[in-house]
């Protein structure tokens, strides 16, 4: 499905935005998004506010490209969240991370695509997606409004239960989610 495309004919916000900047359809929005940080930062805006810039780039690119395709009427093209768990065996550049913690492994919150049921991650070239997939414990949808608060909600519950489930982690939640969005950068770049 990665030929999948369309053209962007809407006149709502993120489209005229993009087609102002002579991006016509799905694809070529896809590339100018992951070179074009500043454009990015101000259509996530319009999707959701996110002042204390806490959404992570897979969140905004895909809550972008997820709100383009509402504002064209794609159906095809759905949000999705996924919790997965990482450890120093799956992605080796957090053995440091894990190094002083009284726990092996975490859960860790991703953003992706899901285009007629194929999982797909635009913010990194990166085979990410690949290497959780079978590490994802929970999946859902969600609507591009919901990227940041209703995706953190999810998390941080998650993770209240994973440490009452792991009482010998005698680490701060507050601490784990300030650390997640750290960890997720990390194994993107």
């Amino acid at each position: 499905m990665e030929n999948f495309n369309f053209e962007i004919l809407s006149h709502e916000p993120i489209s005229y935005s993009l087609k102002n900047e002579g991006i016509a359809n799905f694809r070529s929005a896809i590339d100018f998004l992951k070179t074009n940080s500043n454009k990015l930062k101000e259509l996530q805006e319009i999707v959701v506010q996110d002042n204390e810039e806490s959404m992570d780039n897979a969140s905004k690119i895909h809550s972008v490209l997820a709100s383009l395709a509402v504002e064209n009427q794609i159906k095809e093209i759905e949000l999705m969240m996924a919790i997965f768990v990482i450890d120093p065996i799956s992605f080796p550049e957090l053995e440091d991370y894990f190094k002083d913690k009284t726990y092996s492994s975490i859960a860790l919150t991703t953003s992706f695509l899901k285009i007629e049921g194929n999982r797909y991650d635009y913010s990194t070239n990166k085979p990410i997606l690949e290497k959780i997939t079978k590490k994802i414990v929970r999946e859902q949808r969600m609507d591009p409004h919901q990227s940041k608060e209703w995706k953190k909600k999810i998390y941080e519950d998650y993770i209240q239960k994973w440490l009452k489930r792991n009482p010998e982690v005698n680490y701060p939640i507050d601490s784990i989610l300030e650390e997640e969005k750290d960890l997720i950068e990390l194994i993107s770049s």
